[in-house]
């Protein structure tokens, strides 16, 4: 039995953060069934990467183990349907606009009428309350908004978004996490709840220092590099000769066996940087000496001497190094994937491991509208029924189901 086995969330989701959010669902056993448009899905359908043939990659990676029922909701026996799944499932979740799913006629209000124990869970960029909540939001802006953007880069360079869309991604994993404990609230008292989750808010709990620095001091921080100058020195990335090494310690006792890492015992006792809070003081001064220190070394060598003293280090590994990583392949974190809409290819794995029920890609990523009709007849809708409704173009199906 996988860990979320039982539980069934209708996924109004598209884009990133909620299909993010409902493939980990899905992942560890959650029956998601996607609703899509009738007319062209998700969005996400028409991004890239591509395969020749225009398949794409993005959606099948972030929609495997999922059903798709694809139906025009702004039809009223549309909606009816969508009322029915309401009945039948534990969890919706959604990512509309605020205010959308209610003027639809199937927000909260409507859901919990039908099911007083329903858990609704919707993510926006800016929340259910406030003064931004009817505006749009996507990762970049989110990023800008909170400070996240002017903590990234360099101090004398322009501030910089992430290379990954870690707003969407942190997004989908609180909205996960919120599901997960509502569940368990439900197991616990009966009840169900009504789940609030924003992109800005979940980034501005993610700034980490800035806000803290700021509340204590009244003095702003903004982007230092790769360095924490301010908490942690050494905590950064060193230019080698053939290309850069990140390398940090985090406890004083490390200290010296860094000083060995580096061909400089000696350097253990030096005045300037005998201790965490006289480093970080003379932080330019130590950032020079180490740039020396390291300029003609290659990666590897430096790799090696600081993995003998057990302090952390990596070299700069660019991403298909890591997809053919022994580490990663270990561990399951690379899979292969047969997919229906883009062939086979390779991705990330699931990152919890249960011993005994671990979670698992049993499904690839649906064609559109490909389980409209079971699921239709799995909430009393007859043949003829169902027909009339491709006839009348309020669902979709693929052109040979």
């Amino acid at each position: 039995m996988k860990p979320l086995e039982g539980i069934t969330v209708l996924d109004f989701t598209q884009a990133y953060s909620g299909p993010y959010c409902a493939m980990n669902l899905a992942d560890y056993g959650a029956r998601v069934i996607k609703v899509e448009r009738a007319d062209y899905g998700d969005q996400s359908r028409d991004w890239g990467p591509y395969t020749e043939d225009d398949g794409s990659g993005y959606f099948a990676l972030y929609n495997r183990n999922k059903e798709s029922i694809a139906i025009d909701l702004s039809e009223p026996k549309g909606k009816e349907v969508i009322k029915k799944l309401y009945s039948k499932v534990d969890v919706v979740l959604e990512n509309f606009k605020f205010g959308t799913i209610d003027k639809l006629g199937i927000g909260y209000e409507v859901a919990k009428e039908i099911n007083p124990e329903i858990i609704f869970a919707s993510i926006t960029g800016f929340g259910q309350t406030g003064p931004l909540r009817k505006k749009t939001a996507y990762d970049n802006v989110v990023e800008c908004m909170c400070g996240f953007m002017e903590m990234t880069g360099y101090p004398d360079g322009p501030a910089m978004r992430s290379g990954a869309s870690v707003g969407d991604s942190y997004t989908g994993l609180t909205m996960f996490l919120a599901i997960v404990l509502a569940c368990y609230r439900k197991k616990c008292t009966g009840k169900g709840s009504r789940l609030d989750v924003s992109m800005l808010d979940t980034m501005f709990a993610t700034v980490e220092d800035a806000v803290l620095a700021y509340s204590l001091t009244g003095k702003p921080i903004s982007r230092t590099g790769n360095a924490k100058p301010r908490e942690i020195v050494p905590y950064d990335v060193y230019e080698c000769a053939d290309g850069p090494v990140a390398v940090g310690i985090t406890e004083e006792s490390m200290w010296p066996d860094f000083c060995k890492a580096v061909g400089e015992p000696e350097l253990k006792d030096n005045k300037l940087y005998a201790t965490n809070s006289l480093r970080c003081e003379n932080f330019s001064s130590f950032t020079e000496h180490m740039a020396a220190v390291m300029k003609d070394k290659k990666m590897d060598d430096v790799v090696a001497e600081f993995m003998k003293y057990n302090v952390p280090v990596s070299k700069l590994q660019l991403p298909l190094e890591a997809l053919n990583s022994k580490h990663f392949n270990e561990r399951d974190m690379v899979i292969e994937i047969d997919d229906a809409n883009i062939g086979k290819y390779r991705a990330f794995g699931l990152p919890v491991k249960f011993s005994k029920t671990p979670g698992s890609v049993r499904k690839t990523s649906p064609l559109l509208g490909e389980d409209t009709k079971a699921i239709l007849e799995s909430i009393g809708y007859s043949d003829s029924e169902i027909n009339d409704f491709i006839k009348e173009e309020i669902v979709t199906v693929p052109e040979n189901n």
